[in-house]
Formats: structure tokens, C-alpha cells, sequence
């Protein structure tokens, strides 16, 4: 009776031990099979970045302006600075001043009332210039004898003056000449920076006398070579052909 006990007991605790290791196997099977299965018909999945969108986040698309064309400054009436240049340039630039009305006239000169400016108005100072007026009398008579005499003439300082002119047309201030006298005139030379020396002046003078002989003092302009002077005129008395 025990002996048969016994044997059905270890019977038991052998058949419980064979079903354990069976089902430990199972487990490791169905684990290993899983590791090591067939990979999926759907390929191994991609490690690379996706593509970037064609479709613009919305927030991040800039809108493109397009600026309009630069304006162009209104253009401003052309002038001369003679603010920024020296006395030689600003000489040289008024002594080749064309007239308002033509051209082949002088656009600055000297006349009985005194030192003109009379240019066209793309030509003009852009603002008012000082210039420096050196007189000189100028002492007429006649050489020669007889029915055959030329005029002659010489000069003796008188004053200097400054007067501005510009940048408008007109007469300048104070730079009318004095009055002439008896076989007596004046020499006015317009010129920038130190005064003229008689030995700049003109070495020849036109002292012809104008037809019909004139009733009262007269002007002539002279034309001057220095390279500060810009203009110079003559005034001269009405007897000067009898002197």
C-alpha cells in the first residue's frame, strides 16, 4: 500500500518536472523564432532625413516687395562757386563771361557808371564776388608836327577800390570812375588779389577819337592781358582829339 503510494507520488512529481522543461523549451523556441524570423516583405525601415515640404510653412514665406525707382533730384540753376577757387581761376572765369544778349560781347566791363555785370543766367556767381578797381589818370597830348601827329598818353596812379558784383545782373556800388578833366582820363582796371602795377597796364591804347566827335566824356573798353585782371576800361574827356 505505501509502496504503491510512493510510487504514484514520484510518478506525479516526475510528470510535473517532464511538462516543466517542455514548457520552458516552448518559450525559448517561440523567442528565438521571433529574433531570428523572416524580415517583413515591407523592407527595413529608412534611417534618412524626409525630404523637406514644397508647400511653404505658413509664418515662415517672406512677401517680396519691389521698391520703386529712385526719384531724381530736381535739377538746381547752374552757377559758378567762386567761394572754392583762387583769385587766378575766378579772373580767368569773369574775363570769359558772355553777354546776356550775345555771346561775343563781354559779360563784365567797365563804363562811365561804372563796372557791369551783364551775363547770361546759367553763368552767373553763385554768390556775390569782391573785386579790386585799380585807377590810374591818363595823361593825353600829341606827338609829331604838323599836319602829322599821333596821340600819346601816360599814366600816373590815382586810387583803388574794392567793389562786389553779382550774383545778379547790374552795376556794381561805388565803381563808377571819377570825372575827366581837360586832356585828362581814366584808366580803371578790374583785376582780383594785389593791385596792378603801371607796369602791367596796357602798352598801347586805342585813343582814337569816335565820329562824330563826341559832345561830352566818353568811355572805351581796353582789353588786358594779366592773368588776375579782368576788365579795364578808358574814360576820357570830350577834347581828348585836341590835347
Amino acid at each position: 500500500m505505501d509502496a504503491t503510494r510512493t510510487y504514484r507520488s514520484g510518478a506525479a512529481v516526475l510528470a510535473g518536472a517532464v511538462a516543466a522543461a517542455l514548457g520552458i523549451a516552448g518559450c525559448t523556441s517561440g523567442g528565438s523564432g521571433g529574433a531570428t524570423g523572416s524580415p517583413s516583405s515591407a523592407g527595413p525601415a529608412s534611417t534618412s532625413a524626409p525630404a523637406p515640404s514644397a508647400t511653404p510653412t505658413v509664418g515662415s514665406t517672406e512677401a517680396t516687395v519691389t521698391s520703386p525707382p529712385p526719384t531724381a533730384p530736381a535739377p538746381s540753376p547752374s552757377c559758378f562757386d567762386t567761394g572754392m577757387v583762387g583769385d587766378t581761376t575766378v579772373a580767368g572765369y569773369l574775363s570769359r563771361l558772355p553777354g546776356a544778349a550775345r555771346i561775343i560781347d563781354p559779360g563784365i566791363f567797365m563804363d562811365l557808371d561804372g563796372l557791369h555785370l551783364d551775363t547770361t543766367t546759367d553763368r552767373r556767381p553763385c554768390g556775390p564776388v569782391t573785386v579790386r578797381i585799380t585807377r590810374f589818370t591818363v595823361r593825353l597830348s600829341h606827338t609829331g608836327s604838323g599836319t602829322v601827329t599821333r596821340p600819346s598818353y601816360s599814366y600816373s596812379p590815382l586810387d583803388t577800390t574794392e567793389v562786389t558784383i553779382g550774383p545778379a545782373n547790374g552795376v556794381a556800388p561805388g565803381s563808377a570812375p571819377p570825372a575827366t578833366s581837360h586832356c585828362s582820363g581814366v584808366l580803371s582796371v578790374v583785376q582780383l588779389g594785389a593791385p596792378v602795377k603801371d607796369t602791367e597796364l596796357p602798352q598801347r591804347l586805342d585813343l582814337a577819337t569816335p565820329s562824330p566827335a563826341p559832345t561830352a566824356p566818353y568811355h572805351q573798353n581796353v582789353k588786358v592781358t594779366g592773368e588776375r585782371q579782368v576788365a579795364a576800361g578808358l574814360a576820357l574827356p570830350a577834347d581828348a582829339a585836341t590835347c
